[in-house]
């Protein structure tokens, strides 16, 4: 069983599998980073109307479809939370937007390259522009642009959105088992390529049946996940978006281990393109509270607790 896309969204994941064909290479100075973020392809995507949902009338299941096809890519721009989050919420901040949890001190994804900043503050959700200065740079392995306040940013200043903190984190989870799926998928299909090159004793790694089996597992895990993420984003219902989540982020040490040991030595070298979505599932697993955080949310819908 499979989704079937209809007329108009086979036309526009075509579209933007035009603008997407530059980005699917890197450069060899590119590859030899933990991250490539990419703010040509940000702009691409501005400039074509493709993070504008009004202006191409776009569902939210559209926006989905996009955010997989992107986060397939080895270089990264901030496109889920302008796709799937700010529709959402209502607002339409300039772009890079970055997401940022309660401990605002923290390393934060995306805090490094952005212009706005959506915290979250108890219940509340509140939108700040991010002034020059404000956010410092983090090294990171994980395969994102990281950063992080100097200090504590003055949320009196922001736009606050009351009570829109558990629709944040729902589309939040949404876009974080998308993002997971297109990485999934991505990485499976390299590692694939690579064992039917790659040979040992005067065969390809990828005859032997042990591998085919456990390859094939990761591509049911990567297309499970994009199913789950695919009905989240059509339903939008709380318990979708915590199921695809706690899903996507249980099954990311598996991929990463069978996948890293299948493309061999060339696995942990930063030359190799792998690490460019796997070390971004890394990073997706803790997203919105991690697996933990979904799976209570899933368990909260199914059996409300009997308040007194």
């Amino acid at each position: 069983m499979d989704f079937e896309l209809n007329e108009e969204q086979n036309v526009f994941l075509n579209s933007l599998d035009a603008l997407c064909r530059p980005f699917r290479e890197l450069e060899q100075a590119d590859r030899l980073k933990f991250s490539c973020y990419s703010p040509k392809l940000r702009q691409r995507l501005v400039s074509d109307g493709y993070l504008n949902a009004a202006e191409h009338n776009l569902s939210s299941l559209e926006s989905a479809l996009m955010v997989l096809q992107l986060s397939s890519l080895p270089c990264v721009a901030e496109v889920s939370t302008s796709a799937m989050i700010l529709p959402a919420l209502g607002i339409f901040p300039d772009g890079p937007v970055a997401i940022v949890d309660s401990e605002m001190l923290r390393p934060q994804r995306f805090l490094d390259v952005a212009k706005t900043a959506l915290v979250l503050d108890g219940d509340d959700v509140v939108e700040i522009e991010i002034a020059a200065g404000e956010v410092e740079p983090v090294e990171s392995i994980l395969a994102y642009p990281y950063g992080r306040f100097c200090r504590a940013p003055d949320l009196t200043r922001g736009n606050r959105l009351h009570g829109a903190a558990g629709l944040l984190t729902d589309r939040r989870r949404i876009a974080v088992a998308l993002e997971c799926a297109g990485a999934a998928r991505a990485a499976t299909d390299f590692t694939v390529e690579y064992v039917k090159q790659r040979r040992v004793f005067g065969q390809p790694i990828g005859s032997f049946q042990a591998v085919q089996h456990r390859l094939a597992q990761c591509h049911q895990i990567a297309n499970a996940m994009r199913i789950l993420a695919l009905r989240a984003a059509w339903s939008s219902a709380s318990i979708d978006a915590g199921m695809a989540a706690s899903y996507a982020q249980t099954y990311v040490h598996k991929l990463v281990f069978d996948l890293h040991q299948f493309n061999g030595g060339m696995g942990v070298t930063s030359e190799h393109l792998l690490h460019f979505w796997t070390y971004r599932l890394r990073a997706l697993q803790a997203e919105a509270g991690g697996k933990n955080s979904a799976a209570l949310s899933v368990a909260d819908e199914l059996w409300p607790l009997q308040r007194a």
